[in-house]
Order: structure tokens, then C-alpha cells, then sequence
């Protein structure tokens, strides 16, 4: 379905585009920081890493049950994400034609056609909310940089609308609850317990967990790359 974004969008897409343009070397910067995740997946990544590692030294099994109910919560996150994307579409503020003039040619056009909702935040925002329970300080810090790190310079750029980042919040919130309320302590611990028996299973849990706590740190690129890839290939 095609909708289109409400006035408070359009009006604070236009105030975030009036400023672009009066430094190109900060706009650039922007751009450069967010192609390379500095502005989102590393330190959130480097959250859930530090965290796992931790647990594993440390034997803190509740924190490794508290890993995986964020990993599953984040993957629960991704899933709506994709899911309400394919009901409710409209083109990112750089797309619009109301707005176009305001991007100027070196920030790189969006590549998506929709941008609602905005899985980057919906992803932090699901992996914040699981550092959160595990250490209060390193989740406020988290959820601090969620709006300053990730959603504002995404919206900067003319990546998303101020209601994609609603929906994105809205959506993780919801991917975390599922997991850590219906599926922590009735499958997500009792499957721990029995990989912690198995020599086999802990080396292959090991290495799922570093490499999904990798694809949070790229934002899921890799993905992004075979789905499209296989788009192209199924044409």
C-alpha cells in the first residue's frame, strides 16, 4: 500500500534539508560516519561482544541467556520490520520531489524505495533494550546514542522520516518483549543449559552468536546484498 508522510514529516524533513549544504565537509563527514557504521552497529555490537565474552569468562549464565534473548528479540525486531514494510511504503525524504532540491549531489541517494519503517533504529533500539536489563549504565548510553547516533543523522541525510523512526521504536519494543516474556525462561534458558552440555553445540552457538553480533555491527549488510542479490537473479 502507498502512503504518504504527515505534515510534521514534511516540516521537520524540511527544516533537517534547509541545513544541508552550509558545510559540505560536515555533511560528508555524516555520510562517511554512517557508511562506516561508526554512527550506529559498532558500539552496539561492541556492547553485546563485550558482554558474551564476559559471560563465557565469568560463567554468567543468566547474562548468556540475556545475549540470546537479545539476539532472538533483535532477529523477532527484523522480521516486523520486513513484515509491516510490505503493508505501509513511501519514498524516503531525498525521493520526494517536494524536498529533492534540499540533497545535494555529493550525499549519496537512498537506494531504497521505501523507507517506513526504519529497521536501523528498530534494530538498536532492540539491542539496547537487552544491554539495558543486563547494565543499566552501558543500556542508557545505548539508548542515549539510539536518537543522536543513529535515527537524527539517518534523517539528516535524507534516509527516513520522523515517523519511520516512531515505527522502528515502536516495532523493537515489541521484537524484545516477545522474546524476553514468552520465550526467555520457557525456551531460550532451557536451551542454553542444554548447549552448555554439549562440547559440540557451545562451539556452534559461539560462532552464530559473533557472527550475528557481526552483521548488527554492519547493519545487517551482507543480508541487504543477498536478498537484493537474489531479486536480481529470480528476474
Amino acid at each position: 500500500m502507498q502512503f504518504s508522510p504527515t505534515g510534521f514529516d514534511i516540516w521537520l524533513a524540511t527544516k533537517l534539508g534547509e541545513c544541508l549544504n552550509r558545510s559540505p565537509l560536515f555533511d560528508q563527514g555524516i555520510q562517511s560516519a554512517l557508511r562506516h557504521f561508526v554512527l550506529g552497529g559498532f558500539w552496539y555490537a561492541a556492547a553485546m561482544f563485550i558482554f558474551w565474552v564476559q559471560s563465557a569468562r565469568h560463567g554468567q549464565r543468566s547474562t548468556r541467556v540475556r545475549i540470546i534473548t537479545t539476539i532472538i528479540g533483535s532477529a523477532i525486531t527484523i522480521l516486523l520490520t520486513l513484515l509491516v514494510g510490505l503493508v505501509i511504503a513511501w519514498p524516503p525524504p531525498m525521493r520526494d520531489p517536494e524536498l529533492a532540491h534540499f540533497f545535494p549531489p555529493y550525499i549519496d541517494r537512498n537506494p531504497n524505495e521505501s523507507s517506513f519503517p526504519s529497521m536501523s533504529t528498530a534494530l538498536y533500539a532492540s539491542v539496547a533494550a537487552g544491554i539495558y536489563s543486563i547494565h543499566r549504565t552501558a543500556g542508557f548510553f545505548l539508548w542515549v546514542a539510539l536518537p543522536l547516533l543513529v535515527s537524527l543523522p539517518r534523517m539528516y541525510v535524507g534516509g527516513h522520516w520522523f515517523s519511520d523512526i516512531v515505527a522502528g521504536l515502536i516495532l523493537a519494543l515489541i521484537g524484545y518483549a516477545v522474546a524476553r516474556c514468552l520465550l526467555e525462561s520457557r525456551v531460550l534458558a532451557p536451551l542454553e543449559a542444554a548447549i552448555a552440555g554439549n562440547q559440540h553445540f557451545m562451539v556452534i552457538t559461539e560462532f552464530l552468536v559473533f557472527a550475528w553480533i557481526l552483521q548488527v555491527a554492519v547493519e545487517f549488510r551482507e543480508g541487504v546484498w543477498l536478498v537484493r542479490a537474489f531479486e536480481i537473479f529470480a528476474h
